[in-house]
């Protein structure tokens, strides 16, 4: 049951409601909604945490992950705080409770985006565009001017990905001018960076540290013999080794791997892929669904594929009694359409 409380403005609320949960940023196109919010692993039960109507600010901003902190208490993400052409500064770091209540922005995050939860739960990681290059930097929720945690340096730019459990160890996407795309490993203590594995995005840390899920990229032939790029999501073991492919799904694209509490099950946005040519529409993400499977990839589904609604940045709730477990493969989906 979903319990009400109202807050000191009187406006009412809804409580988390327990069990496994997703969080999940929503576009609906034609309603011009912005919304991040909550669900469980049916894709049942919404609860808003953020966003609303075109006017509502802030918005979540499109095409990132939102962050939980390690109790699974509270949420970071990127919000539209001004217009939405407003372009990158107009963006800053928000964090909302787990029940839609005390939202409030990071002082100091104009311009932020892709926030990170430290593990401990008193700061927030965000990366930071500044001359052609992007660098990351710490925000703590205690209040204080945010502090670089990497240098810039140009044309080199640092996206932060997860944090281990122990919380030494910060995961980044790092792209320079020219090449693909690698996993490093960020010591926070010293700064230090370590590449673990080329041609890689979007890391995860599995909630036990030794392993983390990634995107990797192939060349897709569309039909007018046009080439274009799609992605697929792997594992890998926390120091680079084991690389393990578990999708693999000619002209559709995956994105922000996400694992349960248990370590036993992964979530994703699947997209169409540009089988065609170029489509606007699937450039935003307009037919996406939100997918789990198995943590080696086995039983696939859908929880939700709302149309038309473009899905971003499936996030699973941490704590105590939000693990979902392992799917039992053949089991009907309960997804919510």
């Amino acid at each position: 049951m979903i319990a009400l409380a109202a807050s000191a403005a009187g406006t009412a609320f809804a409580a988390a409601p327990e069990g496994p949960r997703l969080a999940v940023v929503k576009w609906d196109l034609f309603q011009e909604r912005y919304e991040l919010e909550t669900v469980d692993d049916t894709g049942a039960l919404p609860l808003r945490l953020a966003g609303g109507g075109e006017r509502k600010r802030p918005l979540p901003e499109l095409f990132e992950a939102p962050s939980w902190s390690s109790d699974g208490s509270r949420i970071a993400f990127a919000g539209m705080a001004n217009s939405l052409e407003a372009g990158p500064r107009g963006t800053r770091v928000y964090v909302v409770g787990s029940d839609g209540r005390r939202l409030r922005p990071l002082r100091g995050t104009r311009g932020a985006y892709k926030p990170v939860f430290m593990g401990d739960g008193s700061a927030v990681a965000f990366a930071r565009s500044r001359r052609r290059s992007a660098s990351i930097w710490l925000a703590e929720l205690g209040g204080g001017q945010p502090r670089p945690i990497t240098p810039v340096r140009k044309d080199v730019f640092l996206l932060p990905g997860s944090v281990s459990p122990d919380g030494g160890t910060l995961l980044a996407g790092r792209f320079v001018s020219g090449r693909w795309e690698e996993v490093v490993a960020v010591r926070l203590a010293t700064g230090k960076i370590k590449p673990v594995i080329r041609r890689a995005s979007e890391p995860v840390y599995s909630p036990d540290g030794t392993r983390f899920a990634m995107l990797r990229w192939g060349r897709m032939k569309r039909r007018d013999g046009s080439r274009t790029f799609q992605t697929d999501i792997y594992t890998v073991r926390a120091d680079g080794s084991g690389l393990r492919r578990v999708t693999r799904t000619p002209f559709q694209d995956e994105a922000f791997p996400s694992w349960d509490p248990s370590g036993e099950r992964l979530a994703f946005v699947r997209h169409l892929s540009e089988v065609e040519e170029a489509n606007d529409l699937i450039e935003l993400g307009i037919g996406s669904a939100l997918m789990e499977m198995n943590a080696d990839g086995t039983c696939q589904r859908a929880i939700l594929k709302p149309t038309p609604v473009a899905i971003y940045g499936a996030a699973w709730q941490p704590g105590p009694g939000r693990e979902a477990g392992r799917i039992a493969c053949g089991a009907r989906s309960k997804s919510r359409r």
